[in-house]
């Protein structure tokens, strides 16, 4: 993937995206990469963040672990780690606790128990009623460990 280092104006509107999204100051340099319709942002060169539909801005699970980003969460059990880093999506019985706000639309973090970010998720519209019924999806799993990106991370560096 070829890369290019943002301009100065580029770099602020970035961090100042970042700073407000995930409560973290950019210190580096951020790079770019394209991909068909992709985007992916490097910082220190490390992938740190993807363009998620059209002016969505998510965290890698690299970014977040690099870069100790201040994202709302789930822990989860063993079981619905297993199903995560496959791919399949989040249901509520396999959450533990909770560490932010049922808001659909939102995205949260899927951790294990011992704290250790496994997936970006989508909280889907029917995750409240799921919530209060114990049963039900909870998220749609955007990005996991072992999936494509996480590969790309692991590449990268």
């Amino acid at each position: 993937m070829q890369r290019h280092v943002l301009s100065e104006k580029e770099s602020e509107e970035i961090a100042e995206i970042i700073k407000r999204d995930y409560g973290v100051d950019l210190n580096g340099k951020i790079e770019i990469g394209k991909e068909k319709k992709k985007r992916y942002y490097f910082v220190n060169h490390v992938l740190s963040f993807f363009s998620y539909e059209e002016n969505t801005l998510l965290p890698t699970l690299c970014g977040v672990m690099k870069l100790n980003l201040n994202m709302p969460y789930v822990s989860v059990d063993e079981g619905a780690v297993k199903a995560i880093v496959k791919g399949a999506d989040l249901f509520v019985p396999g959450i533990r606790e909770y560490h932010c706000e049922v808001q659909p639309g939102k995205f949260v973090l899927a951790r294990t128990l011992q704290g250790i970010p496994v997936s970006v998720l989508r909280i889907v519209d029917e995750a409240v009623e799921a919530t209060k019924n114990g049963k039900g999806k909870f998220g749609v799993n955007v990005h996991h460990l072992k999936d494509e990106l996480w590969g790309l991370c692991n590449e990268e560096n």
